[in-house]
């Protein structure tokens, strides 16, 4: 006669399949793979070497054009097949399920990349064609999930401004890349798991600032900066330091492109004459560059500007910089040119970190 099982271990038994059940299917990746519930926050970075600290707001975003307006998140897996590809308008805030955090439903027990990538859609105008173009040559949307990341593409992807007049215009382009291990699911808790990451401004903030203490009104009429690269990594390949609390995140070494080249800027805006007023202060608009590493010649000036004061040049190199010629991006250069009531002209750099900002639903507005 056959023995049957007694009702209770069938029970267990049953109740034990069920769970197994449910985890294989319903919280498992094609491959069986436990999935994990991954909220990605996203902040602005504030990398620099920063020579001096000014105060005041010099180390903000200031407009628009400093902040983000959309942001795609990319995650690769180890095998480099891409497991999300999500772009987020932040004009609007659409798709955000919370003010910071950006869920993703990912695989668990594995380590993967996170590539961010800012603003990718910002175009200029080229001075001498008039011709527009992206900033960032690629079309992030053709990224398949599913498909193996473009890793060579990206990783060799360059922004490159081509004439003596152009800078980069409209909202900056940001990047970076993170590697981050997402823990196997052993407990319930495992499930839930969460990373803040950091992007960077790919560019290089220049903001001249005129003081006129003298008894009579000036006449600003020329502007031209030595030393800017034409082209920079999109991806930063950098060395961060340790984050301290308190303390901005500082960029300790950088690559940029082999024969990438350096110019002098010219700034054409100004020749028309710009009047400053006895015992006044003009700000000029903000002018956007690229990272590089420029070094004229050893123990010589390295960056330099030259200015137009009442129809007559000035010369100025910050030998200061000597020592950490590198400039890298998301750095605010503040140049302070005083006229001071003997008429002497004297040249102050500031050499200031952005500030990290979190990234809010508005953000961007």
């Amino acid at each position: 006669m056959k023995r049957l099982a007694s009702p209770l271990i069938l029970c267990l038994l049953l109740l034990f399949y069920a769970c197994e059940s449910a985890m294989d299917y319903s919280s498992a990746d094609d491959d069986g793979t436990l999935l994990v519930n991954l909220d990605i926050s996203v902040a602005l970075s504030d990398v620099s070497n920063a020579l001096t600290r000014a105060t005041g707001d010099d180390d903000a975003a200031a407009g628009d054009n400093e902040k983000m307006h959309t942001l795609r998140i990319v995650i690769v897996r180890p095998n480099g097949v891409v497991e999300a590809n999500r772009l987020i308008d932040l004009k609007t805030a659409a798709g955000l399920e919370s003010p910071e955090m950006e869920p993703f439903r990912v695989a668990g027990n594995e380590r993967k990349w996170i590539y961010l990538f800012v603003n990718e859609d910002t175009k200029i105008t080229t001075p001498n064609t008039r011709i527009e173009r992206k900033l960032v040559n690629f079309d992030f949307h053709k990224i398949q999930v599913g498909g193996y990341f473009p890793l060579t593409a990206i990783d060799t992807l360059q922004i490159r401004l081509e004439s003596n007049t152009e800078q980069i215009k409209g909202p900056l382009p940001m990047s970076e890349r993170h590697e981050f291990f997402v823990k196997k699911v052993e407990k319930e808790e495992d499930r839930e798991q969460s990373c803040r990451l950091f992007v960077t401004r790919a560019a290089v903030k220049f903001t001249f600032r005129i003081h006129n203490e003298s008894s009579n009104a000036i006449t600003f009429n020329g502007l031209q900066i030595n030393g800017m690269a034409r082209a920079e990594w999109y991806i930063p390949r950098a060395k961060y330091s340790e984050p301290v609390e308190g303390k901005p995140r500082e960029i300790i070494d950088y690559q940029v492109p082999p024969g990438l080249g350096y110019y002098t800027y010219g700034n054409d805006q100004f020749n028309e004459n710009k009047t400053i007023g006895s015992h006044a202060k003009e700000e000029l608009p903000s002018i956007y560059f690229l990272e590089g590493k420029y070094t004229d010649a050893p123990n010589s000036g390295v960056y330099s500007i030259r200015i137009g004061i009442d129809g007559e040049e000035k010369d100025f190199t910050f030998p200061k910089w000597n020592e950490l010629s590198p400039l890298p991006r998301n750095t605010h250069v503040v140049v302070n040119i005083t006229r001071d009531k003997d008429t002497k002209v004297t040249c102050e750099v500031n050499v200031i970190p952005y500030s990290e900002v979190p990234l809010d639903p508005d953000f961007g507005l």
